[in-house]
């Protein structure tokens, strides 16, 4: 094995040792609690990479099958996790109305399901897999960008974690996205395979490095304390006030 092919298994494999860490200092620090969607695509990512590198050395088509059977599992956990991110955390007033609250989930369930199905019956399986996962892609990339658009128009603030987690879905997905594109119309498919899991590496290293690091959330910064001046202030504007209802109780 030469150098450049050492250099792509790295590449591939990267993200395994990664969110098995993540998903690890998730739990130890309770946050599995708070992201539990988010928490569960990080487990099962784990889990799949591990499958993946299995199926690598069994014969046949083993490997495509299970790429693509896992990949539609990742996708759905992948539209869990943005709902769980802004339904659930920036928007809850999604929460509250019973359509939205199980819209994602069904949706998921219906897509899994179907793609699978679809898949198993299309003359082409690689290519209805392949289909499939773009239209997925699609649907998670479309999502982050109307909930991104949304926050900016509202002026909501992301919080650290929030942000992280957005960051890198939507650099994981549309690198997934750009690489379905391209993969049935380029006949540079070796090097397009690899913008997946390079994008996917780099959603990985901004989680690691965001849940890692201790640091207050953004927007739960400790306040500065208080200067002498304003607190004084503060105090002369209190006794003026009791003053005010005493006189008004009279």
């Amino acid at each position: 094995m030469n150098y450049s092919a050492w250099l792509w298994d790295i590449v591939n494999w990267l993200s395994l040792p990664l969110v098995t860490a993540l998903a690890g200092i998730l739990a130890s620090r309770k946050l599995h609690r708070e992201f539990p969607f988010f928490w569960t695509l990080l487990v099962t990512t784990a889990v799949v990479g591990v499958l993946r590198f299995s199926a690598q050395f069994a014969p046949g088509s083993t490997y495509d099958y299970v790429y693509w059977i896992s990949n539609l599992a990742i996708d759905a956990l992948n539209l869990l996790a943005v709902y769980e991110l802004f339904g659930l955390r920036l928007f809850t007033g999604f929460y509250k109305v019973r359509f939205y609250r199980y819209l994602f989930a069904a949706v998921a369930v219906v897509i899994i399901l179907g793609g699978g199905f679809i898949a198993m019956a299309s003359a082409n399986k690689y290519k209805a897999f392949i289909v499939q996962d773009r239209v997925f892609d699609f649907l998670v990339v479309a999502l982050l960008a109307f909930f991104l658009a949304l926050m900016v128009l509202m002026g909501r603030e992301f919080r650290r974690y929030d942000f992280a987690i957005a960051f890198g879905l939507v650099v994981a997905n549309a690198g997934a996205l750009v690489a379905s594109a391209m993969w049935l119309r380029s006949d540079q498919q070796g090097i397009i395979a690899e913008v997946s899991p390079i994008t996917f590496d780099l959603a990985s290293l901004v989680w690691l490095y965001c849940f890692w690091s201790k640091k207050p959330a953004v927007g739960q910064q400790p306040a500065a304390p208080l200067g002498t001046d304003v607190l004084l202030e503060a105090r002369k504007w209190e006794g003026a006030l009791k003053d005010w209802l005493n006189q008004e109780k009279r």
